[in-house]
């Protein structure tokens, strides 16, 4: 699913379908990223954790908000997608 990054007005339809596709496997991990944090319009990823009701999510799952923004020519990987690219990795093996 496409985050929405900027346009607010279609987060409820987002939290919509995100736990329509949660719904089915409650021990699944969930990762969401936040991507353009650095836009002055970007809801904080606070919001987004309240707009898409992830406390709602399980408390037996893992769940991840990270907060991203790649530069504009997307030459430089900044070291939050490393570090989730490495979590991502992890949880895929232990599901496995």
């Amino acid at each position: 699913m496409e985050f929405l990054e900027t346009d607010h007005n279609r987060l409820p339809e987002a939290k919509k379908h995100l736990h329509q596709l949660i719904g089915t496997n409650p021990i699944l991990p969930l990762v969401v990223f936040a991507n353009k944090q650095d836009l002055e319009a970007a809801y904080h990823i606070t919001d987004i954790h309240d707009a898409l009701a992830l406390s709602e999510v399980g408390n037996d799952r893992k769940m991840f908000l990270f907060g991203t923004q790649v530069t504009e020519n997307g030459s430089e990987i900044p070291s939050i997608m490393q570090d989730a690219k490495d979590l991502i990795a992890h949880l895929a093996a232990d599901v496995q």
